[in-house]
């Protein structure tokens, strides 16, 4: 008997369904931050308290097995009222509130392991909404350091997928996340200093080479958070983070990279100028 079964056909034909779901929701996802983002500060400040508060739920799913308890409520209001009052121009009084939000959320879990997981989830999650919202009211450099973002975190992931697949080699953490390779993190790593250095040009008033490595670092940044949210799901034997995006799973999994790298990038303009956050992370000397 000769032909290919109706399983190996499946076999093959899964892969390729999986791509095309993941590359449908990134383009949808991908048009939808960029309308957003360049329609000004406030829509854009709107889709990021609306994700936080996903990101809020998906993070009891995945830790609490719960969704609609006590801490849920914490975290999304944390997160939502520390993105206005950021947007409001009070940095410094959103950043108590996260941590207000996240002391609180202590007492709201019947364990202390729970509670700490909750407590945390507070400050990895809602902390980088909160300085994407500061970057973008940057009236100067807003909406180029959050495309900024947005060149390097896609770029970083998109290369770290493909040239992994195309070179594989040894694994980058067999134990956390066993698909990503060295080969996939180089990749990964140097498109996004090459674009970085590219829109360097474009903007124009910077050091190329400074913000070639500053998008190198964030890059690095982008692929710590992947396999930061591949361990937390792996510790508690959770696949996806929820079901919102069709290919990705929920928007945790979607946006794990872009978390890292706003982390880092707060860290950068932590050092220099916090308040005017855009121009602290683009214009260098």
């Amino acid at each position: 008997m000769t032909g290919t079964s109706r399983h190996d056909q499946n076999t093959k034909t899964a892969p390729k369904k999986e791509l095309a779901q993941r590359i449908g929701s990134a383009i949808v996802l991908a048009t939808i931050a960029g309308l957003l983002t360049y329609a000004g500060p406030w829509p854009f400040t709107v889709m990021i308290a609306t994700g936080s508060v996903i990101l809020a739920w998906e993070w009891a799913r995945t830790t609490r097995q719960k969704t609609l308890d006590a801490s849920f409520y914490i975290h999304a209001v944390s997160a939502v009222t520390a993105c206005v009052l950021a947007a409001m121009g009070e940095g410094w009084m959103a950043l108590s509130i996260l941590g207000v939000g996240a002391f609180t959320s202590i007492f709201a879990s019947p364990t202390p392991l729970k509670s700490a997981w909750s407590a945390f989830g507070v400050l990895y999650l809602a902390l980088p909404c909160l300085l994407l919202v500061l970057f973008r009211f940057d009236q100067t450099h807003g909406m180029a350091v959050i495309f900024f973002f947005y060149i390097v975190v896609w770029s970083a992931d998109t290369a770290a997928y493909f040239t992994g697949r195309a070179f594989g080699g040894p694994k980058l953490a067999p134990r956390v996340s066993p698909g990503k390779t060295w080969s996939g993190f180089a990749g990964g790593l140097m498109v996004p200093t090459l674009l970085s250095a590219g829109f360097a040009l474009w903007l124009g008033g910077t050091s190329v080479e400074i913000l070639a490595i500053s998008g190198a670092a964030l890059a690095i940044c982008s692929q710590l958070g992947d396999l930061a949210e591949s361990a937390i799901k792996r510790n508690f034997q959770v696949k996806d983070a929820g079901q919102l995006l069709p290919g990705h799973g929920g928007l945790f999994d979607r946006v794990d990279g872009l978390i890292g790298a706003v982390l880092g990038a707060g860290v950068i303009a932590g050092f220099r100028d916090f308040l005017i956050s855009g121009k602290s992370l683009l214009i260098w000397p």
